[in-house]
């Protein structure tokens, strides 16, 4: 039987690691809870701000990778890593109403306006 790890996040102090205890987690820095983020997400480098700014805005919004949820059947899936692809699909889903998460998790989120 293979044990997952996942990875927890702390935003605020941009620590990460992998770990596989189940239950909340307090950030080694600041004491605060860190995010279960999921098995097969990227964590950008400690010294990317921009990565980490767009990281937060995807965990914020609800996104997780964990493969065995059933709503990512292929892996990870898309994530933006950079503030202005964050900020693009922020408008995006302003203009036509989809949930962020949804536009966040979409590699291509203007097929549907016939942009792609």
């Amino acid at each position: 039987m293979r044990i997952m790890r996942s990875h927890l996040v702390c935003l605020g102090c941009r620590h990460a690691f992998k770990k596989a205890s189940p239950g909340p987690v307090p950030c080694p820095t600041c004491r605060l809870p860190m995010i279960d983020a999921g098995e097969q997400l990227a964590v950008p480098p400690r010294r990317d701000l921009d990565g980490w700014q767009a990281l937060t805005v995807v965990l914020r919004a609800g996104l997780r990778f964990h493969p065995s949820c059933g709503c990512m059947p292929d892996g990870p899936g898309y994530r933006p890593r950079t503030m202005r692809e964050v900020r693009e699909r922020q408008e995006l889903a302003a203009r036509t109403g989809r949930p962020l998460a949804e536009v966040l998790a979409d590699p291509d989120p203007w097929a549907e306006e016939g942009q792609g």
